[in-house]
Formats: structure tokens, sequence, C-alpha cells
């Protein structure tokens, strides 16, 4: 569970970073400092690009958890099967 906790937070950081630096990019811009405003946007980019590897992280662990537990279940059936005909048989 504290992984997961880790993720959310980690991913609203993200979240929180792309707003405050568009905010302060804005900003920066309305009161002439155009390098700080460019460097802002720059910043803004890195959190979105964060944002979305993060995002195909997640999906990616996801997918491979699926897969897992479909794998581990049919194991399971598998091995259930083959002890009720062990027991079925004289």
């Amino acid at each position: 569970m504290r992984g997961r906790d880790n993720e959310a937070l980690v991913m609203l950081g993200y979240v929180l970073g792309v707003i405050a630096t568009s905010l302060l990019a804005e900003w920066a811009r309305e009161s002439g400092r155009e390098l700080l405003g460019d460097l802002l946007n720059m910043c803004s980019a890195l959190f979105q690009i964060a944002f979305v590897f993060g995002v195909l992280r997640l999906l990616l662990r996801g997918s491979r958890r699926m897969i897992f537990s479909r794998r581990q279940a049919a194991s399971e059936r598998m091995k259930a099967e083959s002890s009720v005909g062990e027991t079925l048989r004289p």
C-alpha cells in the first residue's frame, strides 16, 4: 500500500508542478522577464513529460500484474483439476 501512495503523491506533484510553472511563466512574461518565462515553460514541459512517463509506467505495471494473476489463476485451476481427477480414480 505504501508504494501506491508514493506513486500517487509523485503524480500529484507532477500536476502541481505543471500548474505552478505555467502560472509563474505567465507572470514572468507579463512582468517583462522573458528569459525567466522561457525557462519556466521548459520546466513545465519537463513536468508534463515526466507525468506521461509516470502514467505509462503505471499502465505497464498494471498490465503485468493482470497477466501474472491470470497465469497464477490458470495454474491453480490446472492443479485443482488434476487433484480432482486423482481422487476420483479407484
